[in-house]
């Protein structure tokens, strides 16, 4: 993944993302906001706008300065619903991956607990 840019304003970081899927470009948006306290940061970016593929990177750079740029290698309609879904299996395996380590953490505090007292 290569970031390509951050915006003040999610939305438009979401509406940027969109048109480059529009054009084959797998793109995803994340929200800073939730990675700092509330007023701590105030007038810094909200969103960054990353190119997920990198060899698609230059092509989606390239796009947001000229919309009329021909992407080299676009993915198509399938590719791309392929993508978004191995990329939720992914997401879901490593959060149950991580849930179960820090259950297995917390069993294993409880049962030492009564052994300390």
């Amino acid at each position: 993944m290569k970031l390509l840019e951050r915006y003040e304003f999610a939305e438009e970081a979401q509406e940027r993302a969109a048109f480059l899927r529009s054009r084959g470009i797998a793109a995803h948006v994340e929200s800073l906001t939730a990675l700092r306290p509330a007023a701590a940061h105030r007038n810094l970016y909200h969103a960054a706008l990353w190119a997920i593929l990198d060899h698609q990177a230059d092509d989606a750079e390239a796009l947001l300065k000229d919309p009329d740029h021909l992407v080299r290698d676009p993915l198509d309609e399938r590719e791309m619903n392929e993508l978004i879904e191995v990329g939720g299996d992914q997401a879901r395996r490593t959060m149950i991956k991580w849930g179960l380590i820090a259950l297995a953490g917390l069993l294993a505090l409880a049962m030492a607990l009564p052994l300390l007292f």
